[in-house]
């Protein structure tokens, strides 16, 4: 068994699968952050990252990708340390530019495989991803996302000023470009005044003040970042959850915090997402028109829905404790 401080996970970015799953494998969560541009932030990070491994010497080493720049790093600096490498590799895998001509994504997907490569160990979300990384040359398993703790109480005085007459629906958003925002927005205002559409997320990516300003009139409230706490207050006054997603093979953290905290919820019609979340959601198609019909009947549907997810969520439970123990055991092994 390790020493104390002898397994670490770093992450680049506050996340709450790496805190869940560095929690899980008794691993100390060390997480670097900077809000400078890249040209800065990245050199920062990379240097308090590799003064940190080469100060602390870890045995074993978890990281979160992304960022594939710290996991490339890491890759780095295992040959000289020695140490262990797990990446906790999810979905980032960029397959819809597998076949840009991008020097972005020429370099990005280098990158990709020379880390999966290298690592001793890559934690993914799904059987095509396991095989993926299996024909690059490493060694992989599936772990989805482990359901999340959301213990902070439902609060009534959160920023936003709720009527309790009206529909409330969270949208969990980054404005990543994997979301479809356009038709989430379009399917908002085309909802009845009976609805709330609330999306989280940095909306300057793609949006202005002056847009927040006008679709706020229309029932649609861009929330952008909030505090954890604000966040899950908003979901535990939801009525319903939207998380959607224009790619294949990904599962979506706030579909498991909408199971975690019983609330039905909206996802996109993926088979890795209809394979995964079987009960208590609505499987919506990337237009507006179903985006909204799909909002509607969830609504139509919350008592029914809500009473499948209380029978979904110990089999969810059941599947994940049986998956992590036969991980858990390689990872002993390294």
């Amino acid at each position: 068994m390790e020493t104390l401080g002898s397994r670490i996970w770093i992450s680049w970015e506050n996340h709450r699968r790496s805190r869940e799953l560095a929690d899980a494998f008794n691993a100390e969560l060390i997480i670097h952050t900077n809000k400078h541009r890249r040209w800065l932030r990245y050199p920062t990070l990379s240097f308090k990252t590799a003064r940190l491994v080469l100060t602390r010497k870890p045995k074993l080493i978890f990281c979160q990708n992304p960022s594939i720049v710290l996991t490339t790093l890491l890759v780095i600096l295992k040959k000289i340390t020695g140490f262990k490498l797990v990446v906790d590799r999810h979905s980032n895998f960029k397959l819809n530019t597998t076949e840009s001509k991008h020097l972005k994504w020429k370099i990005f997907h280098l990158l990709s495989n020379f880390t999966i490569k290298n690592s001793d160990l890559t934690i993914v979300t799904n059987e095509f991803l396991k095989k993926l990384c299996e024909s690059v040359g490493s060694q992989a398993v599936i772990l989805q996302d482990k359901l999340p703790v959301m213990n902070y109480m439902k609060n009534r005085n959160t920023q936003f000023n709720f009527d309790d007459k009206v529909h409330k629906i969270m949208v969990v958003a980054t404005f990543d470009d994997d979301e479809p925002i356009d038709e989430i927005v379009e399917a908002g205002i085309n909802l009845s005044s009976l609805y709330r559409i609330y999306i989280t997320g940095n909306y300057l990516k793609k949006l202005s003040e002056v847009d927040r300003d006008q679709l706020k009139k229309q029932g649609v409230i861009l929330t952008g970042y909030i505090a954890e706490s604000e966040y899950q207050s908003l979901m535990h006054c939801s009525d319903a959850i939207v998380v959607l997603t224009k790619e294949e093979f990904i599962l979506n953290c706030g579909a498991y915090e909408a199971l975690a905290l019983k609330k039905p919820f909206v996802v996109s019609n993926t088979e890795t997402l209809r394979q995964y979340f079987r009960k208590g959601c609505i499987y919506t198609e990337i237009s507006s028109t179903s985006i909204k019909d799909s909002i509607e009947e969830v609504i139509r549907r919350k008592a029914e829905l809500t009473e499948e997810i209380e029978t979904f969520i110990p089999e969810l439970i059941k599947d994940w404790n049986n998956r992590f123990k036969e991980i858990q055991e390689i990872v002993n092994f390294l």
